[in-house]
């Protein structure tokens, strides 16, 4: 495949109304999905011919591209790697350095999500019903945790000694105690909690179908806020003490006051962005539909 990189067709610098700026658009040609830092460098899947995507954030450019297991999605670099979920029912783990595989892990159906904690990786089973703990030194899933019937978990993250985990099908997410690894639920007040993001104490819900986003104080175990994104919001992610929120359907970022919970900013995007995360000091965002990754300048 002929790796290509493609800066903003429109001029560098494009700032939108709330003060952000778009500083580059990256092409990656299918679909990218999921986007994560490692230092100095970004790293993207991209599903429909499954790769994994270096970009150089000092140049804006693909500068490798390697083969993973089928659709792969979500990301993350933790305990010097990068791990990728693929829903192919394998998590494949990477060296940053070299871009070689290091292990494929067999795990349950349609994994969605995950995250690192307690020295382990934590990943989601949707159609699986499930979450299961990888452990980062044998490469082995050592526990795996079973949800009640027809919950799908999605979203993953951890916050205040738990992890948390959020539902496709439903109007509450749940906290698993990584000790006991027994199940609590906790209504998010929207509907299709899906997706997680975490920081400190505050656990930040995606409620997909009604298009807004709850926050859940994790001490308290409860909602003390809910704001109105866009259409469809998804992977969520806290980036600079902000909140920045994909709304795939409705080709819009959403931008959350991380202290005041209001939105701040909506950037006009690509079609389908899909994923946020946070490297170099700036916010990058997959266009799953629009074969773009995008780097945004917090303004």
């Amino acid at each position: 495949m002929r790796l290509v990189s493609l800066l903003a067709t429109l001029p560098l610098a494009v700032t939108a109304a709330g003060g952000s700026t778009v500083v580059a658009k990256v092409a990656v040609p299918g679909t990218p999905c999921g986007v994560a830092g490692s230092p100095g460098a970004v790293w993207v899947t991209e599903a429909s011919n499954a790769r994994l995507v270096k970009i150089d954030p000092g140049t804006n450019a693909v500068v490798k591209s390697v083969p993973t297991d089928r659709t792969p999605c979500e990301l993350k670099y933790a305990s010097g790697s990068i791990w990728v979920v693929t829903q192919s029912g394998r998590v494949d783990r990477f060296n940053p350095a070299t871009a070689a595989k290091i292990a494929s892990i067999p795990v349950g159906r349609t994994t969605y999500d995950l995250t690192y904690a307690l020295g382990a990786i934590w990943v989601t089973n949707r159609n699986g019903g499930s979450v299961q703990r990888i452990s980062v030194r044998t490469n082995r899933v050592v526990k795996t945790v079973r949800f009640p019937l027809g919950v799908a978990p999605a979203g993953i993250g951890y916050a205040a000694g738990g992890i948390w985990v959020g539902d496709d099908h439903g109007t509450s997410v749940f906290r698993l105690d990584p000790r006991t690894y027994r199940l609590a639920r906790v209504r998010s007040g929207g509907q299709g909690s899906s997706w997680i993001a975490t920081s400190g104490n505050d656990v930040w819900v995606s409620n997909t179908t009604d298009g807004t986003v709850t926050r859940i104080d994790a001490v308290r175990r409860r909602a003390v806020s809910t704001v109105q994104v866009g259409i469809s919001p998804v992977n969520l992610d806290v980036i600079g003490g902000d909140v920045w929120v994909p709304n795939d359907l409705g080709n819009t970022i959403s931008r959350i006051d991380g202290t005041t919970g209001k939105v701040v900013e909506t950037i006009q995007t690509g079609e389908d962005p899909a994923v946020v995360a946070g490297a170099e000091g700036d916010v990058w965002a997959s266009m799953f539909q629009g074969a773009q990754v995008w780097r945004i300048h917090p303004g």
